[in-house]
């Protein structure tokens, strides 16, 4: 898996996570937030590395799955980048018309928080 790959699945793992499986989550966490290789996440677990690799294939596909149906990523991301770009437009506005600073501030606030 690429590194593009996984933050994408470390995304979705922290969207869609609840609904995997304990030992799913465990195997999980330790390969999309710790990095770990199979071997290390076999150690830890005393799962094969094989089992390892069978159990992340299917956290990947119960994941994607979810996101296919629900699509809260994508909408998260889209969300992120229109309030990114609504805050780049508001601080130019403010630069341009000192007068509204304070409520320009508001309003970059408001949408700060949007994303949390």
């Amino acid at each position: 898996m690429n590194y593009d790959e996984k933050i994408n699945m470390s995304l979705l793992y922290d969207f869609y996570g609840d609904i995997l499986t304990d030992r799913q989550k465990e195997i999980a966490s330790l390969s999309f937030d710790e990095d770990l290789s199979l071997r290390e996440i076999s150690e830890i677990t005393g799962i094969t590395p094989q089992g390892v690799r069978d159990s992340l294939n299917k956290c990947k596909a119960i994941l994607s799955d979810m996101e296919k149906k629900l699509g809260l990523l994508s909408k998260f991301t889209e969300n992120k980048r229109n309030t990114d770009l609504l805050i780049e437009k508001l601080t130019l506005l403010k630069e341009k018309n000192p007068g509204i600073t304070e409520d320009i501030d508001g309003i970059i606030d408001i949408a700060e928080k949007m994303l949390d």
